[in-house]
């Protein structure tokens, strides 16, 4: 099947020819490709082909070509200006048809980020409730239909009148770049009064529980805060009295651990002095066994010495015939020597002796102490006795006070509570929500915008040559352009659509001059109807003003205005007139069945 392929360059593109060959099929398959819900038509021409595709160059320079398919759905995006859909490649990004706030991958919020005006939102009704803009909300500011640019609606307003405060606003979200998300919406009048009949209903609830928990039988308010007042007196006095008896008990305790401790030091030191005194003990009467025993060899020595120059008691023999010699010399040495050794042990044994006396001197005053200590230590702990029954009694009535307080407090507490929830459920009674009016939200351009906006219309049309010499205003409640204090909607179709033109290029060159987001290209479908040949046409005969619109050259100039303005966009301009040879534009024709050149928008030329 051989591709239909139609190419527009920058500034003034034009495609005209004979009626039935495609021009306006062109204008619904731009405004498909740019995630339109509406169908193709199902013509027969278009019998073969799958797929659509899209080539553009967006605000950045970027280059993109959108893939759909001819029954619709979600979109493909390929880099670069395509002519085909490409095979091999990677698989391409998918968008979907349906916009998204919250996803970035949908045309919608494709074209709005190549263009500054994603997460842009718009007041859609008088509460000030909000919708995120979508790319179809600008469709119509560039796309512009052989029905709509006739039609006695405003280029403003579609026919669903819930869609109208939506529209106004996304009208002046392109005159002025400022969203609505600053607005705050007001809560519904009969949402109002269902919430508050709901609060009413749960404080009616809670005060009802209130009252049950208070109890028929419970004490008169003023009588409670006197008690929580006396109870409050009693609590500081008990908490001073079981302040003193704690710090009592406190003192006691740590008497009777130091009294403790020292006891336990004297007990150990005694029985280290006991055992001292019985290791002297034991040294003492080592000293006597052992002076016993010198005792006994000075006797003996004594006695060995005494028999010595007598006749020997064995033999008889006398001393001068004795031959052996009894070492008489030795012996007194050695009784010498032992009585020494008693001196030396009886000088040590007095040593000793005071030594232990010492130490039984200290044992005795020790355990003295550790008398009168134990003595304190039982007169701490009887103490202790005595103050603990006195400190548990006054905690107990200290706590009890307590729970009194507490519970006089949250009878308080509850009466608090009742009266807060009495005095709400009051003022929500009073008012009354489904009378209340939302504050008056300002819809559409400012009158000082409109003003800026019908001159640059009013420029335009006198640029074209519209008869006369038109004043143009814009009349906010109908959201349209009045010429000469006649509305748009008063005049014949032909002179309709000159003025929907109009109003859609004055939009753009309007963005252009304050520097403003505009999707930077207009498509046009029979604007010229007031050129129609009466005979022919569906439209059939002219009327009074559009035969005036005919008679002047506002044709030839409305191509020069727009060949003018191509620094400022891309138009595209689908007519069934010729447009005048000087045009500087790029022209394509569609001559219809039998002619010569390119038959249609499709290779097989005219619709029927």
């Amino acid at each position: 099947m051989k591709p239909a392929i139609l190419t527009f360059e920058d500034g003034l593109n034009i495609v005209y020819g004979a009626s039935n060959t495609g021009k306006s099929f062109v204008a619904k398959a731009i405004n498909f490709m740019l995630g339109g819900g509406d169908e193709l038509p199902d013509i027969e021409q278009r019998e073969g082909y799958d797929g659509a595709l899209l080539a553009m160059v967006l605000p950045d320079g970027g280059e993109v070509t959108l893939h759909r398919s001819v029954k619709g759905g979600d979109l493909e995006r390929f880099d670069g200006l395509l002519t085909e859909r490409p095979k091999d490649r990677a698989p391409p990004a998918t968008l979907s048809a349906i916009h998204s706030a919250k996803s970035g991958n949908n045309v919608s919020q494709f074209l709005l980020s190549s263009l500054g005006l994603s997460g842009k939102e718009v007041v859609t009704n008088i509460y000030g409730e909000k919708d995120s803009l979508s790319f179809r909300k600008l469709a119509a500011y560039v796309v512009v239909g052989e029905g709509p640019i006739m039609d006695e609606a405003s280029p403003v307003l579609s026919p669903i009148k819930t869609e109208n405060t939506a529209e106004k606003n996304v009208f002046r979200l392109l005159m002025t770049g400022t969203d609505d998300s600053a607005v705050v919406a007001q809560v519904r009048p009969a949402v109002r009064q269902a919430k508050v009949e709901g609060q009413i209903e749960l404080l009616d609830e809670l005060i009802q529980r209130i009252d049950a928990e208070i109890g028929e039988k419970a004490p008169l308010r003023q009588e409670m805060e006197r008690r929580s007042g006396r109870l409050e007196a009693a609590l500081t006095d008990r908490h001073a009295d079981l302040r003193v008896r704690q710090e009592r008990i406190d003192a006691l305790t740590r008497r009777r651990r130091w009294l403790t401790d020292e006891v336990d030091a004297a007990t150990a030191k005694l029985a280290e002095l006991e055992t001292m005194s019985g290791r002297f003990a034991e040294l003492d009467r080592v000293f006597l066994s052992d002076i016993e025993r010198l005792v006994a060899l000075e006797e003996g020595g004594f006695l060995l010495k005494a028999v010595a120059g007598r006749p020997c008691a064995l033999c008889g023999a006398d001393p001068e015939h004795q031959v052996h010699s009894h070492a008489a010399d030795e012996i007194a040495r050695t009784q010498a020597a032992a009585a020494a050794e008693i001196a030396k042990i009886q000088r040590e044994r007095r040593d000793l002796s005071q030594t232990m006396a010492s130490v039984n001197a200290d044992a005795a005053g020790l355990s003295r102490s550790r008398q009168r200590m134990l003595a304190e230590l039982a007169d701490a702990e009887r103490n202790l006795e005595t103050e603990r029954p006195e400190e548990l009694r006054v905690r107990t009535d200290y706590e009890q006070v307590i729970r009194e307080r507490d519970e006089i407090k949250r009878a308080l507490d509850l009466y608090t509570q009742r009266d807060r929830m009495a005095a709400r459920r009051s003022q929500l009674s009073s008012r009354d929500a489904s009378r209340s009016t939302p504050s008056k939200l300002q819809a559409g351009v400012s009158a000082t915008t409109a003003h800026e906006f019908s001159q640059i219309v009013q420029e335009l049309l006198r640029d074209w040559g519209f008869p006369g010499n038109p004043v143009v205003a814009f009349d906010p409640a109908k959201q349209d352009i009045q010429v000469d204090g006649k509305g748009r909607a008063s005049n014949g179709k032909g002179v309709r659509a000159v003025l929907h033109s109009a109003f859609k290029v004055a939009i753009l060159i309007h963005c252009r001059r304050k520097g403003l987001p505009h999707p930077g290209f207009i498509v046009l479908d029979t604007p010229l109807l007031t050129y129609r040949e009466p005979m022919t046409h569906r439209e059939g005969a002219l009327s009074e003003d559009e035969q005036e619109i005919k008679d002047t050259k506002l044709s030839a100039r409305f191509f020069r205005s727009l060949a003018q303005l191509g620094n400022l966009g891309q138009f595209i301009v689908l007519e069934n007139i010729d447009p005048p040879p000087d045009a500087k534009a790029h022209v394509t024709v569609f001559v219809g069945q039998g002619g010569e050149g390119r038959q249609g928008f499709f290779p097989r030329g005219g619709f029927g």
